[in-house]
Formats: structure tokens, C-alpha cells, sequence
């Protein structure tokens, strides 16, 4: 595969990589990093890039406050995967692969959008620590009949709670919870009518389900009713530029969350406070899809580069 490609490139390159390992601290002096220390050894190194991925957001939060650095709170994405015959998209997918919609719901006024459009794609599991959520993705040569997107609801926790990462992981946890450590599915007329789904409507469908990894069942028992509430509104308005992706048949997958809340302080090289010590990605809160994350690994690599 591509990422094995990549690993094997870079260890050709003369590159280390080790596996299973998990880092616990970065050792600091004089406000100059010297290092990490893993769970297997402390290895030392003037420059440091904090890169975990979405996974270890609140690890690498938590981590850079006992530094000292400062984070501030972006907020979170929650909401479903959307998928749909390849023929609701079809017209829209010809003239841009991913396109993007952002749409401003009516009754609370937030902001709903669509994001990761893959046209002939597959649904994915995507494993956390203690929950489950869904994701997308599309191969080159092997293609589905359906498309799918991530429509998603933003937000963001004030005074008196600012803990987006918590009450995003917590969303996670209590989804998983309902559907029994598997993703939920449901038809959207299912979810418009109050009433789960079963495999006995989902079959007599015409959409086949991509990832048969789930349990179907009732979203408005996961996702809280303001964002539940904004997906159904964003969804029926979304049906106005793109007609047939809001009927009974849709499948939504749940739960989807994008985690990039805590944003690390850092300058444009991404650079912390501590001399050598860079973040990259979305863990860090410095990126929020994988072309912006790869340019983020770029960033703090030439700097490192040029200072010889």
C-alpha cells in the first residue's frame, strides 16, 4: 500500500521507525527540547516534531500545557456519514471530485458543511482508544456504486466549558455504546420518522450499504438533538443544489467527529515556545484534512533543514 511505500522510502533513506512504542514525555532544558521518552527508551534529538493525528489530539494537548505552551480551543466537527447512489452526485462529481458545501441551518443557526466527497467510495471504521467512529475513502481502481461524504456540525464549548475534546470523545463513547462497539445505520426516512432501522429495510433499498460492519439502529439515541437537529435541517437544504441526496433511502453512517480542538501555540514555521519543539497535523490543531496535515510535516522539516 501507499503508506507502506512511504515507510519503506524513508527507511531506505536511512530512517528508524519504530512501531508499538508510546511516548510518554519530551524532555526539556533551558526551554530547549533534547528529546522524547517512550514507554521502551529515552531518545535524544534537538529537533522534535509533535505529529500524533486526530488520535492523540487531547494527548498532545495534555502534554504541551505541563510544558507550559499554550493551547487554544477550535472546536469540533459531529455529525454522520452520508452515503448515496453514485447517480445523485454523478452530474455535481464531473466537474469537481470533492466538492464542499457549508450551509447555515434555521433553527439554531450553526454552520453545517459537507467534507471528504468520495465518488465510487467505501465507508471505513475508524478505531479510537475507547469508541468507534466512521470515515471514507475511494480507491483507484475499485469502485462502488455509491458515493459518500462526511456532513458534519461545528462546535464550539465556552465559558463555563471549553472541553470540545471531552465532550467530542464523549459523544464517541456513548454512540459506541449504543451500537454495541459498531458503527450505527440508519436510513434518513427511518431517522426522519422517529423509527430505527432494520437490515429488513435496508435491504429492500436500493443502496447498498458499503460497510457492513454496523448495527443498524437509531441515530437520535447518539448525537445530541441540536446537532441531530442541524444534520436532518442542513441535509433537506442540501437536497436544493443537490436534488435525491436527502430522500428516504440516504444511509447515514454515525458517528463521524473530526477532532482538531486544541490548537497548539506556535509561530508560521510551527514552532512552539520550546526552541526545536514543532507540531504538524491534526492533533495538534494545525491542519484539518490530509493535504493541509502533509503540508504541515513540509513546514517544520525545511526549517530544520535550513538551520543545518
Amino acid at each position: 500500500g501507499h503508506i507502506t511505500g512511504m515507510v519503506e522510502y524513508v527507511m531506505s533513506k536511512g530512517v528508524t521507525v519504530h512501531t508499538r512504542e508510546l511516548v510518554r514525555d519530551i524532555v526539556v532544558a533551558d526551554g530547549q527540547v533534547q528529546g522524547v521518552i517512550t514507554d521502551k527508551a529515552e531518545y535524544h534529538a534537538p529537533n522534535v516534531i509533535l505529529a500524533p493525528g486526530r488520535v492523540g489530539a487531547e494527548w498532545v494537548g495534555q502534554l504541551v500545557q505541563r510544558h507550559g505552551l499554550q493551547v487554544t480551543q477550535r472546536g469540533i466537527e459531529v455529525g454522520v456519514r452520508v452515503e448515496v447512489h453514485n447517480e445523485i452526485m454523478q452530474d455535481l462529481c464531473s466537474i469537481i471530485y470533492d466538492p464542499t458545501f457549508f450551509v447555515r441551518t434555521s433553527k439554531y443557526d450553526d454552520q453545517t458543511r459537507t467534507f471528504c466527497t468520495n465518488y465510487g467510495g467505501f465507508i471505513a471504521q475508524e478505531n479510537y482508544q475507547d469508541f468507534v467512529c466512521v470515515n471514507g475513502h475511494a480507491y483507484m481502481d475499485k469502485k462502488s456504486e455509491n458515493t459518500n461524504f462526511a456532513f458534519l456540525s461545528k462546535v464550539v464549548l465556552n465559558d463555563p466549558v471549553t472541553d470540545n475534546q471531552a465532550y467530542g470523545e464523549s459523544i464517541g463513547r456513548l454512540a459506541t455504546l449504543i451500537g454495541g462497539g459498531k458503527p450505527i445505520l440508519q436510513r434518513f426516512g427511518d431517522l426522519k420518522r422517529g423509527r430505527r432501522s432494520t437490515w429488513n429495510r435496508i435491504r429492500n433499498s436500493y443502496i447498498e450499504p458499503t460497510l457492513k460492519k454496523v448495527v443498524c439502529g437509531d441515530i437520535a439515541m447518539a448525537l445530541p438533538e441540536r446537532i441531530l437537529t442541524n444534520l436532518m435541517e442542513g441535509l433537506e437544504k442540501l437536497n436544493q443544489v443537490v436534488p435525491g441526496v436527502s430522500n428516504d433511502e440516504t444511509l447515514l453512517y454515525a458517528p463521524e467527529i473530526k477532532f482538531f480542538a486544541t490548537q497548539v501555540e506556535c509561530n508560521e514555521q510551527l514552532e512552539t515556545a520550546i526552541a526545536g519543539l514543532f507540531v504538524g497535523g491534526d492533533g495538534p490543531g494545525v491542519a484539518g484534512n490530509i493535504v493541509s496535515a502533509a503540508a504541515t510535516g513540509l513546514i517544520p522539516a525545511k526549517s530544520i533543514v535550513a538551520r543545518g
